[in-house]
């Protein structure tokens, strides 16, 4: 799923924003991944669980995430505090198809830039990555 090639140490030199998807769906990390690498010149990452999602940021620092909430191995929000010591400027998009106002809040508590429920509109998802990276 995921290269050891991003080192931390190398992140600060690379030119592309890197962007890593947690989705333990493997349809939906492909559709996402397609639609942000035809709209955004991205490095995209994708991760399945939370244990795959921590190895990762042991050699990557993310800029964006687009986080499912319902994983596998445990809830999306527990990532949250790894990717801010990573990155304390990470951009999270919380993807759920569990669109409720309790998680509206939980993600705002936790600085997640914003929800965006499923199913979406491949335009729904471009417009927040640009309001993330603006």
């Amino acid at each position: 799923m995921f290269s050891s090639v991003y080192q931390k140490n190398s992140k600060h030199n690379m030119s592309k924003p890197v962007l890593l998807i947690v989705d333990d769906e493997p349809d939906i990390r492909a559709l996402c991944s397609s639609i942000v690498k035809r709209s955004f010149d991205f490095i995209v990452l994708e991760s399945a669980s939370l244990t795959e999602s921590k190895a990762l940021l042991q050699s990557t620092i993310p800029d964006y995430v687009l986080l499912d909430l319902h994983l596998q191995d445990g809830v999306g929000f527990d990532l949250v505090p790894f990717l801010m010591k990573v990155n304390p400027k990470v951009k999270i998009l919380i993807v759920t198809a569990y669109n409720q106002c309790s998680e509206k809040r939980q993600a705002t508590d936790l600085g997640a830039f914003g929800l965006l429920g499923k199913p979406f509109e491949s335009q729904d998802l471009v417009e927040r990555i640009e309001a993330m990276s603006s």
